[in-house]
Order: structure tokens, then sequence, then C-alpha cells
């Protein structure tokens, strides 16, 4: 009895222990409940960002279409110049000592007015040189006219008389070539070493790079005197990129903006286009010639050109749709229903409400017009992630 007592209880407790094994292990062995992502979480690439089709976050992100740039505005940087035709850059031709200046900047200035006085010891040789010739001229024609007269008579032998004749050409043309030179320095034959620097055109005195007793020499000359132009013709210099050559051509319509002026606009029209880029900027140097008649517009004055782009392969994009990282200017795309795609993209020009691009999307593309910011946090948001758990990951031990 005291047996079977035993076995019974050693039978009940193999039995419990069995039952609580069962159990732990069953407990063990219920499957985890996955953690369900939000359906506003999105899922995330390199370039890209997918959207649910429930997600909230996804109604945020505005989009605009890309449309053909056809009669659409393009702007490009200018600057105002003097127009080089109604300009004269005024330097003396000889080497001397500035007396006095007659002109001062802005004012207005006839053509072949006095702008200053040159004392110039190079001026007084010349007028001397005048002066020497003319008196051996006098004499030449007297000793000719003598010898003529002598010979006639019998009195002097035939070569005397040809070599007065000979005195007498050299004379006028030692007095012809004297008096060209004093005639080009736009002197007087007065020996008075005076010289006067005119201007060769009328306009206004824009510019003046001397002073009374400078030492000037003409052969060292780095810069002109003064600078005389006619303000009502002006040039404008355009820097057009490269990618928009082909949409520029000769008597080409500009408008210029001017900040000095927010509410007026001064038509150009291009008259000349360079044939090689600026090898610092990379730009394409296109001129424009305007007329100035309300004397608004300054030389030097940084101005906008707007040109009527009809150019059949350009597509503009809204100028918000457009976001610089680094030095790259890009956007998003909606590629498919809930993705947008980050691209970049290379402008040719624009305004404050357009980019044109010739190339990397399509017309009818959908651009983000609003939340390209967002997207691209998250982006790098991404990336900050990966980065940090590839550092927090330890590597595997080797085993040697």
């Amino acid at each position: 009895m005291m047996i079977s007592n035993v076995l019974t209880r050693s039978y009940l407790m193999h039995t419990l222990i069995a039952v609580t094994l069962l159990s732990q292990l069953t407990a063990c062995q219920k499957p985890v409940k996955a953690d369900v992502p939000s359906i506003d979480e999105p899922t995330i690439s390199e370039n890209a960002v997918h959207f649910s089709a429930n997600s909230r976050l996804k109604q945020s992100v505005i989009t605009a279409p890309v449309i053909s740039s056809q009669d659409n505005i393009v702007s490009f940087p200018a600057r105002i110049a003097w127009d080089e035709d109604h300009t004269a850059r005024v330097s003396p031709p000889i080497n001397g000592r500035l007396v006095d200046v007659l002109v001062q900047v802005g004012k207005p200035v006839k053509e072949h007015q006095a702008l200053a006085h040159l004392s110039s010891p190079d001026l007084g040789s010349a007028q001397a040189d005048v002066a020497r010739a003319k008196s051996e001229l006098a004499q030449a024609e007297r000793n000719h006219a003598r010898n003529k007269y002598l010979a006639d008579a019998g009195i002097i032998a035939g070569k005397d008389f040809e070599q007065s004749q000979t005195d007498l050409l050299n004379s006028k043309a030692e007095a012809a070539r004297a008096e060209i030179r004093l005639r080009s320095l736009g002197a007087t034959d007065a020996v008075d070493q005076k010289f006067t620097i005119r201007s060769p055109i009328a306009g206004m005195m824009v510019a003046r790079n001397t002073n009374p007793g400078m030492e000037l020499r003409s052969d060292q000359a780095t810069s002109p005197l003064f600078v005389v132009s006619d303000p009502t013709y002006l040039w404008c210099w355009i820097d057009a990129p490269e990618q928009a050559i082909s949409s520029i051509h000769k008597d080409m319509q500009v408008t210029l903006h001017s900040s000095a002026w927010p509410n007026k606009t001064f038509n150009a029209q291009i008259d000349f286009i360079e044939d090689a880029l600026d090898p610092a900027s990379h730009t394409l140097k296109v001129r424009a010639k305007l007329r100035n008649l309300d004397l608004k517009l300054k030389g030097e004055m940084y101005v906008t050109a707007q040109l009527s782009n009809t150019a059949n392969n350009t597509l503009d994009i809204p100028a918000k749709a457009v976001f610089l990282k680094e030095s790259t200017k890009m956007v998003f795309v909606k590629t498919s229903e809930g993705t947008y795609t980050r691209k970049v993209i290379l402008p040719i020009a624009s305004n404050d409400d357009w980019v044109t691009i010739s190339s990397g999307l399509n017309k009818g593309d959908e651009v983000v017009l609003d939340g390209a910011l967002f997207l691209e946090k998250l982006i790098e948001e991404s990336k900050s992630q990966v980065a940090a758990q590839s550092i927090d990951t330890p590597k595997p031990m080797q085993v040697n």
C-alpha cells in the first residue's frame, strides 16, 4: 500500500512537471504581433520618396505641370556701357606738362572744344621746325631766282643752276613735312609750346584721369586723360549662358529693367553677338543698342535684360519648384502615383516666376511646387539613420 502511494505521488509530480513545461513551451511558440507601420510613414530610397495611397502627408505635396517656354520671357544679367560709336577717349599725342583743365566731369562739351592746355617742348620743336623750314625755303627761292638770272646771262655754269633747283625742291619738301606734322597736332605755327587738347566730338565729360601739373608721356599712357561721350546713346552688354545661344539672334528686341527705376522699362535691340564665350564667366557676350533721351540710365549701371524666348525645344518650370543643394539646382518630379523623384536640372534662363531648361524633363511632367524641401529633408534624414546604424552595428570577430 505504501509503495502504491509513492508511485501515485511520483506519477502526479511528473505529470505536473510535464504540464508546466508544455505551458512554457506553448508560450514561447506563440507568434508575436508584428509592428504595423503607420500609413503616413513613407518609403524612402536614394533619390525618391513614396507615400502610400492613404497617406495624409501626400496631400501636403502640391505639384504643377512643366510647360513649353514659347513666348515666355527669359531674363539675363546685363550692364550699361557708353556707346563707343559716340564716345571719344582723349589723350595728347605728344609729351608735356598739363597746365590747366578747362572742363569738369558732368559738363557738356562741344565739338573741337578745348579741354586742357599742355606745355610741350616737343611741340616747341615742331613749331621751330616749321619756322626754320619756311626760312630755308624762302632762302632757296631767292638763290634759285638769282642763279637763274646768272645762268641766263652766261655768268655761272649750268651745274650751279641745277644745284639751286635741287636745293629749292628739298626746301619745299622739308617745309611741307614740318607743316603737315604741326597740322596733325592741331597746333599753330607760333613758337609758344602751348598745345591745346580738344574734344573731337560733342557730348558730355564723363571721366577725367589727370590733374594740372602732371607730366605726361604719350608712349606710357595707360588710360585716356578725358572720356567724352554722348549719354543719349548707350550699349547694353548681356551675359547669356551657353545653353541660350540658340534662342538669341541679331535684331532681337530686348526690354531692360533697372532697380533704380522699378516702374519703368527701357527698349533696346541686339546688334552684335560675340563669336566666342567669355573664358572667365563662360557666358556669351551680347550687345544691344538703346537710346537714353531722358538720361535715366548711367554708364556701368547693372540692369536685367528680358528677351522673348521663341525656341521650340525649351521648357519652363515654376521658379518655386527649384531648390538648391550645394551648387546644384534640383526639382522633385512625380514619377508615379505617390512617388516623387529628385532630379538635377540645368537652367538656361530665369525670372521671378519661371525657370527655363533645355533638357532633363518632359512637357507635362508634374514637378513639386510646395513640399520639395520637406521631401529633401526626408531623404537626408533617411541617409543619416542608415549611416548611424552602420556605425552602431558591431563587426563580427575574426577567428584566426
